[in-house]
């Protein structure tokens, strides 16, 4: 579990074959840790089990279904990566909780950088009862506040700290990133509705039901 905090930027230094999975590669700082093998470590979101240090680069073992599954397959050399390490049993929670378990891939569709720094995040019908504004949402591992929902979209306003501390300086429209969904929206999703289709909680939804 972690909280979407991110707690360094390392560099992607590498992918190769091993085995049934992939080999990953990630550059941190000698600041970075403490971390041993078998420790839960966040890359992009993505929870990877770290299966060696070596030379300074942090080496992640990636099954082919997490690498299907997450941007993770569109890293490029050097490409900046979000890492955060699992939380303890006693760690403060200062973002929400972040499983690690990446929903899907979303496309940046517009960065605005005027008067502060706004994203705008695809969605598709399957996303609608997972957002809502004001909600959280983990953007390569980032735990983000939804600050508008639109039909094909959502608006992110990101503030300058996690601009700078982060991949998202780096962005551009039409990059990928890793998308999860609150975990406890999920779970109320399930509870309620089952596999049910739900309506998306928009300002239409609640004035027809009378709550605005």
């Amino acid at each position: 579990m972690f909280s979407g905090i991110v707690e360094e930027t390392g560099f992607f230094k590498g992918l190769s074959r091993a085995k049934d999975a992939y080999r990953l590669k990630i550059a941190t700082k000698k600041s970075f840790g403490p971390v041993k093998k078998g420790d839960s470590v966040s890359i992009n979101g993505a929870c990877l089990t770290l299966v060696g240090i070596t030379n300074d680069l942090l080496l992640f073992d990636v099954t082919g279904e997490t690498f299907a599954g997450t941007s993770l397959r569109y890293l490029r050399h050097n490409a900046v990566c979000n890492v955060e390490r699992a939380l303890q049993w006693k760690s403060r929670i200062d973002g929400h909780f972040v499983s690690g378990h990446v929903d899907g891939v979303r496309t940046i569709k517009n960065i605005r950088r005027r008067g502060g720094f706004e994203m705008d995040m695809s969605t598709g019908k399957e996303d609608s009862a997972r957002v809502v504004k004001k909600g959280s949402i983990a953007i390569d591992g980032i735990s983000l506040t939804i600050s508008n929902v639109y039909d094909d979209r959502i608006r992110l306003s990101i503030i300058p700290f996690t601009l700078l501390n982060t991949n998202l300086r780096y962005k551009k429209i039409g990059d990928k990133v890793n998308v999860e969904f609150d975990i406890l929206g999920k779970y109320a999703e399930r509870a309620l509705c089952g596999k049910k289709e739900i309506p998306a909680v928009t300002d239409r939804f609640l004035k027809m039901r009378g709550f605005i």
